[in-house]
C-alpha cells in the first residue's frame, strides 16, 4: 500500500469567512487517502497562519520530514492548492523539491497531477489563489489608509498607549497610563539637555518601565520613543504623515527640543558613558598629559591587603602617567575649581549682561519664529508636489526617497526653530540668580555633590575633555563665563596658571 502525509492548514480569516476548519480539511484528507488505498504515516498542520509566504512552522517540518524520509513517502495530501500557497512562485518551488525527492503532490478537492493539463491546472489553482490573496491584501490597506486618513490608528500601539474597544466595540486608542507616565519623564529630562541618553535610560528602567514582552528597554527603543511623533498626536504611513484622534502624551516644544540634542549629537556625550563606579568620578574624563587617553581608574591592594585608590593610564604603551592617587588628583582638581570660581564683582556684570541679552533675543526671535513658519507651509507644499509627481511616476523611487529626506530634514529643522525658542515668560532676574549662585559656590557644590551630579558639573565646566599635565602650564577649554574670569585674572597677575588640569594639545 502506498504510503503518504497530509498537510492542511487554516488561518483566522479563512475560519470566520469560509469555515473550513482544520478538522474538515483532515477529515476530507483522510477520506480521499482511505479512498485511494493510501496509507497516511503522519500529519502536519499550521493553525492561524497566513499562507503569503512559505515560513511557517507546519509547512517546514512537512519539507524537513519529506528530505530525511522520502524513501518511505509517495505523496503529500491537502485539501486545496491555497492551504499548500497563496504565491505561484511558493508553489512552484515546493512543487519542484516534492518531484526531485519522487514524492507526488495531491489535492484532496482539484485535478492536480503530473500530466501536462494537470500541471496547468496546479498553476492556474495558484494564480487564483495569489489573485485572490492580493485583492484582498489591496483592499485591507485601502480600508486602513481610509481609516488613517480619518485619525483611527489601524496598527499595534506604540509603547505607552494600548490597542482597546469603545463602547460600540470600535477599535481605539487609550493612553497606558503607567508607561506613558515614564515616557513622558523620558521626554521631559532629556530635553533639558542636561541628561544623557543612556541616563535616561536607566532612569526608565529605574522607575518599572518594560518593553511588551516584559524585557528591559533597550537603546535601540529609547531612540525610537525619543523620536516617534506618535506621541504628539502625528501618525506617519509611507513618510506621509497624518493627525491622530489619540492623545498626544508631550507637546511640540519639548519633542522638538528632544530631536535638536540628539541631531547635533549634543546628549552630554562629553560625560563617561562606560560603566559607573562611584568612587572614582574623574574617571574616563580626565585625559593622560602623555598618549591623550582618557585616564581609568583601580583599586591597588598593599602587602598588608589594605586597599587603595588610584587613576592610571590604561594604555600598555604610555611611557608617561602611571598612577596617582584619588586624593592627589581629586584634590588638584578641586583646587583648581576654587582658583577659576568668578568673584562676586565679576558675577554682578556678567548679570547685567544676560539680562540685557535676553531682552534683545525676545525682539529676534519673534522674526525668527515668524520666518520659520512661513518657511514650513512653503516646504510643506514642496512635500505634497513631491508626493503627487511619485503618484504620477515622474520620479523613481530612488531620487523620491532621496528628496523626500532633504525635505524632511529641513522641515524638521523649522520646526526645531519654531518650538525650541527661549521661554521669555518668566522672571529672569529670578532665574539669573538661581544660576549665579551655583557659580558662586561651584567648589562647595562640587564636593557635596553625589556622583552624577559631579559627572554634569565637570561636563558643563569643560568644554572638552581636560589633560591633567605635571610639567606644563597650559590653557584648559572651560566654560566661557568661567574662561572670561581667568583671563582678566591672568592680564592682570604676573602669576601662571598653575600646573595640574590642562587641555588636550591638539595635533
Amino acid at each position: 500500500m502506498p504510503k503518504g502525509i497530509i498537510y492542511y492548514r487554516v488561518s483566522t480569516e479563512d475560519q470566520a469567512q469560509n469555515g473550513v476548519s482544520l478538522e474538515q480539511q483532515k477529515k476530507a484528507c483522510l477520506e480521499y487517502a482511505l479512498n485511494h488505498d493510501i496509507e497516511i504515516t503522519k500529519l502536519f498542520h499550521d493553525d492561524g497562519v497566513s499562507a503569503k509566504t512559505t515560513n511557517r512552522k507546519g509547512l517546514q517540518e512537512l519539507l524537513s520530514y519529506c528530505q530525511k524520509n522520502y524513501r518511505n513517502i509517495d505523496s503529500v495530501i491537502v485539501y486545496k492548492i491555497d492551504r499548500l500557497s497563496r504565491n505561484v512562485k511558493d508553489y512552484a518551488t515546493i512543487l519542484m523539491a516534492l518531484e526531485e525527492l519522487q514524492i507526488k503532490f495531491i489535492s484532496a478537492t482539484e485535478t492536480v497531477d503530473k500530466t501536462p493539463s494537470g500541471k496547468l491546472i496546479g498553476t492556474i489553482m495558484a494564480s487564483f489563489a495569489q489573485f485572490d490573496n492580493d485583492v484582498r491584501s489591496e483592499r485591507v490597506s485601502s480600508c486602513m489608509l481610509e481609516k488613517i486618513k480619518q485619525g483611527i490608528w489601524c496598527y499595534k500601539a506604540p509603547l505607552g498607549y494600548l490597542n482597546s474597544r469603545d463602547g460600540q466595540n470600535r477599535a481605539v486608542i487609550t493612553i497606558d497610563k503607567p508607561r506613558s507616565e515614564i515616557i513622558q519623564m523620558a521626554f521631559n529630562k532629556f530635553s533639558s539637555g542636561a541628561y544623557r541618553m543612556e541616563e535616561i535610560r536607566q532612569l526608565m528602567i529605574k522607575a518599572g518601565f518594560k518593553s511588551w514582552k516584559n524585557k528591559e528597554l533597550t537603546s535601540q527603543t529609547l531612540f525610537k520613543i525619543l523620536t516617534e511623533k506618535f506621541y504628539l498626536g502625528i501618525m506617519t504611513v509611507k513618510s506621509v504623515e497624518y493627525q491622530g484622534t489619540h492623545k498626544p502624551l508631550i507637546d511640540e516644544s519639548t519633542f522638538y527640543k528632544c530631536q535638536r540634542l540628539i541631531k547635533t549629537g549634543n546628549k552630554g556625550d562629553n560625560i563617561s558613558a562606560s560603566t559607573p563606579n562611584e568612587t572614582f568620578p574623574l574617571r574616563h574624563f580626565i585625559l593622560c598629559p602623555h598618549c591623550n587617553r582618557p585616564i581609568t581608574a583601580c583599586m591597588s591592594k598593599s602587602k598588608s591587603g589594605k586597599l587603595y585608590p588610584f587613576y592610571k593610564c590604561y594604555n600598555k604603551d604610555c611611557k608617561g602617567l602611571k598612577s596617582i592617587s584619588k586624593d592627589k588628583l581629586e584634590g588638584e582638581f578641586f583646587d583648581y575649581l576654587m582658583k577659576i570660581t568668578p568673584s562676586e564683582k565679576a558675577l554682578m556684570l556678567y548679570k547685567k549682561v544676560l539680562q540685557s541679552a535676553i531682552k534683545d533675543i525676545s525682539s529676534l526671535s519673534v522674526d525668527k519664529i515668524k520666518l520659520a513658519k512661513e518657511k514650513l507651509i512653503e516646504l510643506q507644499n514642496e512635500k505634497a508636489k513631491l508626493i503627487e509627481m511619485k503618484k504620477k511616476e515622474l520620479l523613481d523611487d530612488e531620487d523620491f526617497k532621496d528628496e523626500m529626506e532633504k525635505i524632511k530634514n529641513t522641515i524638521s529643522n523649522q520646526q526645531a526653530i519654531v518650538y525650541d525658542q527661549p521661554n521669555l515668560n518668566f522672571n529672569i532676574t529670578k532665574e539669573v540668580d538661581k544660576v549665579f549662585k551655583v557659580l558662586s559656590n561651584l567648589p562647595a557644590l562640587y564636593k557635596k555633590a553625589d556622583y552624577q551630579d559631579k559627572l554634569k558639573l565637570q561636563s558643563l565646566i569643560f568644554t572638552e575633555k581636560p589633560t591633567f599635565n605635571f610639567s606644563i602650564n597650559q590653557t584648559p577649554k572651560i566654560s566661557l563665563i568661567l574662561q572670561n574670569k581667568r583671563e582678566l585674572a591672568s592680564a592682570s597677575s604676573p602669576i601662571v596658571v598653575p600646573r595640574g588640569i590642562e587641555p588636550l594639545l591638539t595635533g
